[in-house]
């Protein structure tokens, strides 16, 4: 039966989507534009067009889907976005929901879309569906936004000597999509995170390694951090959501940041990528020539 993705353009749904179309499994995608919806079809994938704000069109979307991955953006709307989806599964008829949230996600955090994470996470245990809930830890991913820097030879971050189990978003959908392969949901929630947890100046250190050339932790003060933040494009919301996550909750080693945990290799029978080897996968993003 169908597995519906919201998120689907961006990289943990999309990653998730074409590892379960790759394997046959009947999957529909959910995006706002027409144009992105048009892409899919032209990739031969099943889409459906819908706003997170918009119930009606969701329950549209999510009509004869027997499972629906709930993946909402990071931006002020993140919470009641997730309370539509939820929704829209119930009059839909959906059986069970996997959400990707956060290792970090808590009531009290600092960070906007942990509390959102968090707030989701409920309407998903209240729904009366059937449900997973997954929680990656800090996305590899994330580490490009820095690679100007570490091209010059310099890696600024404002954790100081707290440590993430930085994650792979590939392990994430990989995670994701064996869960949603096998379709038992029991309320279990699982912690994706990656094989170590590093502190930036082990990360400073790994790429040095892999890049054969020094790269430096550069200790910056929370609101100087916050500052670059902005001018490598980010909003004033995202900026500041980004100072209290890694200036407070990383730093100061709060809300299970600092958890590492062998889920991917439980679930999918396959280890978690280190930094190493993702290093090594994207390297050309921190080429020097850049």
């Amino acid at each position: 039966m169908t597995i519906t993705i919201t998120g689907a353009t961006g990289s943990v749904g999309g990653k998730t989507l074409r590892l379960l179309h790759e394997a046959g499994t009947e999957v529909r995608a959910v995006a706002r534009r027409q144009d992105q919806v048009d892409r899919f079809a032209q990739q031969g994938i099943d889409a459906a067009r819908a706003d997170l704000d918009d119930v009606d069109a969701l329950t549209k979307a999510f009509a004869g889907a027997d499972q629906v991955m709930l993946l909402a953006a990071a931006r002020p709307s993140q919470a009641p976005h997730g309370a539509n989806v939820v929704r829209a599964a119930q009059r839909a008829g959906v059986r069970a929901i996997v959400q990707i949230s956060a290792s970090d996600a808590t009531a009290t955090s600092p960070i906007p879309w942990a509390q959102a994470n968090w707030h989701t996470e409920q309407y998903v245990k209240l729904s009366g569906l059937e449900w997973t809930i997954l929680r990656p830890s800090a996305y590899m991913d994330n580490l490009t936004q820095s690679a100007a820097a570490i091209a010059r030879g310099f890696y600024p971050q404002t954790t100081g000597s707290g440590a993430i189990a930085w994650t792979d978003t590939q392990d994430v959908a990989r995670v994701a999509a064996t869960v949603l392969q096998a379709g038992r949901h029991t309320g279990q929630t699982a912690l994706i995170t990656g094989p170590d947890l590093l502190t930036s100046t082990q990360v400073a250190a790994t790429f040095s390694r892999v890049l054969g050339r020094p790269v430096r932790y550069v200790p910056l003060p929370s609101r100087v951090f916050a500052t670059a933040v902005r001018l490598g494009g980010a909003d004033a919301w995202m900026a500041e959501g980004l100072r209290q996550q890694f200036a407070r909750v990383v730093r100061g080693r709060l809300d299970n940041v600092d958890a590492c945990t062998d889920d991917v290799q439980r679930i999918t029978g396959h280890p978690a990528t280190s930094l190493a080897t993702w290093i090594e996968a994207h390297r050309d993003h921190f080429d020097r020539r850049r």
